[in-house]
């Protein structure tokens, strides 16, 4: 243990510790619970303790709501039962204008439309014209629901209020069900509903049939008139087709493509083959241009010119005679016969050279018409080949106007013919409908029965209905005396009285198995290890954490009214910090109702009111106990004047005289609300330390303790909570298990 340094010789002033409004100290630990603020709501834990404190309460209340429950079952179903008829309608097809086409598309109900169908007839169900309809009815009329009412606007009403109509949007059936206290009437009123509602129909929808199969039939004309024009016209293309070599196919079209492919290909070589006579053409005129007489197709042809080749090979022979009559020396040089011969050589080379030149000119004249006459014929084939493409081209372009003209109108009477099929589809698809269906698109598919067990009351219902009620009555009686209740029970009730701090929680000793041996006021020192021993040791940590104890070093415990515990709080508080290692001195001040001398078994011959009036008896008035560190100081003789010793300087003596020897002196007083002397010596002390008995002391007593402790300008250090209650609603009930466990190694405690 660590013993503190003894006290100096001179007091020290204690600093100022302000209590601030709503500041509570967590009680942590077994507890588990954090401050709240002032006013605020009840925790889980408030109101669960509310439920097992009126645990009682509430189960009687239950079983006083079942049993009237029950009761008011009986009478209800004796004396005012109600009987519910019901009518199933099966929705079936539709001819409306917000569904026309479903018969023109198919003979049965669209999925898609199943739910739009069915909100439909059930809207119309109700309908205020068909509800006029069917209180017209006489059998409506007669049945004692309707004799009930004085008007008719009285029985609509309450027909409106009791019809009810059940529609499903995954279902093709629709529930009708009509509520009243005679079962025939609802049979009668839902039968004669349903039926009114698909006589109507049925007349609706005839008038539409009608209507629809004119206007059928009016398209089924029409087509059958497009489509005959439309033959005509196709007839008349075909004729034109004909006519232009075409029967009917494409396949003529694309062989006059092809003759035109072959027609502009011979325009390309014939173009070709004019272009190279025409270059032909001018180069002969260039040439003739330049040297006539020396034109190589001219020379050429003159060549071959029969009469010139004779001349030429006359010409020839004469020149060899002549060469050889010279050579030969047959003939002189000046004879006659030479120069004779000479001269006919002479001639003739004459003869040939006209020949020549007159060849010359009729083939360069030849040559010319030739060459002219050759690209006349290439212009003239040329021209006559684009005349035949222009030709086909037309005539290919003609054809094919023609030709898509007629598809276009053969895709037209197709769609006609489709259409016209369609609709004579849709009006057989009517005549199926209407042989498989009523025309009325609804039909019943339960009729109702008349009923035999009452709708209303349902005990289950009813039962239910008064235990919840019931529970509800508990629950606000429980928590109304829990508004009601200023009984101070949980630190919740401390923080609503605020500017209080919380020291901790002292449990009930008739809650803690381990403290039951051991004396109350010691209970921290013969049985440390109880749940009480360690709440009060929570205490004293709390206190030295709240305050500094090195300089509250004397302080009264003090309760609001007498049989609080204060005087066990104040034992085992100076036990704790005794056996922490520090020097107590534990006072006995309360002289009317002293207690301490009989708690440690101490003679009470001197104390201290005798100490106060003769200081030097200090040494023998002070006895030491069995807790190591604690002495007590009983309440002696008791005085006459009490007050006036406490308020006389005779005490502050008293304490300095003791802190020369002890760490700290804690006085054990009377009820702060009773005794005056407690409330002369709170101000004199350096903190006060007030016992609250949950269950016992109320919020007002605890306010006023408060209120008073701060007009005498007192050091209030904190409140504890003493004696909480583990049962009927108390606080600690689980936590003393569980810390008894854990402290056991989780085994289950006693």
């Amino acid at each position: 243990m660590t013993t503190l340094p003894q006290a100096a010789a001179l007091r020290l002033p204690r600093p100022g510790f302000s209590n601030v409004p709503g500041a509570v100290v967590p009680v942590g630990g077994a507890v588990g619970h954090a401050p709240q603020a002032p006013g605020s709501t009840m925790t889980g834990a408030d109101v669960w303790r509310v439920i097992r404190s009126n645990f009682w309460l509430i189960l009687l209340m239950l079983m006083v709501s079942a049993g009237s429950g029950y009761g008011i079952n009986y009478w209800l179903k004796a004396y005012h039962p109600r009987y519910t008829a019901t009518g199933k309608v099966l929705v079936v097809g539709t001819m409306d204008d917000s569904s026309e086409g479903l018969l023109r598309e198919n003979a049965t109900l669209d999925v898609n439309s199943l739910p739009m169908e069915v909100r439909r007839h059930s809207s119309m169900l109700k309908d205020p014209q068909l509800l006029d309809q069917v209180l017209q009815n006489t059998e409506v009329r007669s049945t004692p629901w309707f004799k009930r009412w004085a008007t008719i606007p009285e029985a609509k009403q309450d027909l409106t209020d009791e019809i009810d109509i059940g529609a499903s949007p995954d279902s093709q059936l629709i529930e009708v069900s009509m509520t009243d206290a005679d079962p025939n009437s609802a049979k009668v009123i839902v039968q004669a509903l349903v039926d009114q509602y698909i006589k109507n129909q049925q007349d609706r929808n005839r008038d539409r049939q009608y209507s629809l199969n004119q206007d059928l039939q009016e398209e089924l004309t029409t087509e059958y008139d497009k489509i005959k024009l439309i033959n005509g016209d196709i007839a008349d293309l075909q004729a034109d087709l004909n006519n232009v070599g075409v029967t009917g196919t494409m396949n003529k079209i694309d062989l006059t493509e092809m003759e035109i492919q072959n027609l502009v290909s011979d325009l390309h070589n014939k173009s070709l083959e004019l272009q190279t006579a025409q270059i032909e053409q001018a180069a002969l005129k260039q040439q003739i241009e330049t040297d006539p007489m020396h034109v190589p197709a001219v020379e050429e042809q003159v060549d071959k010119d029969p009469r010139v080749n004779q001349l030429r090979q006359i010409q020839s022979t004469v020149d060899m005679n002549l060469t050889q009559e010279e050579n030969g020396g047959n003939m002189m040089p000046d004879s006659p016969a030479l120069q004779s011969a000479q001269k006919n050589k002479s001639m003739l080379d004459q003869q040939v050279i006209n020949a020549e030149n007159e060849a010359r000119t009729r083939y360069r004249t030849q040559i010319e018409e030739d060459s002219n006459e050759k690209v006349e014929t290439l212009k003239a084939q040329v021209q006559s080949i684009e005349d035949q493409i222009s030709d086909r081209r037309n005539a290919a372009s003609q054809s094919t106007e023609h030709m898509e003209s007629l598809l276009q109108k053969e895709a037209e009477r197709d769609q006609d013919q489709k259409k016209l099929d369609n609709i004579q589809d849709q009006l057989d698809q009517i005549q199926a409908y209407n042989a498989k269906h009523d025309v009325a698109g609804v039909e019943w598919a339960a009729l109702p029965e008349l009923p035999d067990l009452p709708s209303f009351p349902k005990l289950t219902v009813t039962m239910t209905a008064a235990i919840t009620l019931g529970l509800v009555i508990a629950l606000g009686i429980a928590f109304l005396r829990e508004l009601l209740d200023t009984s101070i029970r949980s630190p919740r009730d401390i923080t609503r009285v605020g500017a209080l701090n919380l020291l901790g929680m002292v449990p009930h000793e008739d809650d803690d198995p381990q403290s039951a041996g051991a004396r109350l006021p010691v209970v921290i020192f013969e049985a440390p290890h109880s749940m009480m021993a360690e709440q009060l040791r929570q205490v004293r940590t709390r206190l030295q954490h709240s305050s500094s104890l090195d300089t509250a070093r004397s302080i009264l415990v003090t309760s609001p009214s007498p049989g609080d515990g204060k005087s066990t709080i104040a034992c085992n508080l100076a036990s704790g910090l005794a056996l922490n290692g520090r020097r107590i001195l534990l006072v006995d001040a309360n002289f009317r109702r002293p207690e301490l001398h009989r708690v440690f078994n101490l003679p009470n011959e001197q104390g201290f009111s005798d100490v106060l009036n003769n200081m030097e008896l200090f040494e023998h008035a002070v006895q030491e106990t069995q807790v190591p560190n604690l002495f007590v100081l009983p309440s002696g003789h008791k005085p006459t004047n009490a007050t006036e010793l406490v308020e006389s300087q005779l005490l502050v003596d008293f304490i300095e005289r003791s802190l020369e020897e002890f760490d700290h002196v804690i006085f054990d007083s009377g009820p702060l609300l009773f005794v005056s002397e407690t409330v002369a010596l709170a101000p004199r002390v350096d903190g006060v330390v007030s016992v609250v008995r949950a269950r016992i002391n109320t919020r007002g007593v605890l306010s006023r303790m408060r209120d008073l402790l701060k007009q005498v300008k007192a050091e209030h250090l904190g409140v504890v909570l003493n004696a909480v209650r583990a049962q009927g609603g108390g606080y600690y009930g689980r936590n003393i298990r569980t810390y008894y466990e854990y402290q056991n190694n989780g085994g289950r405690a006693a």
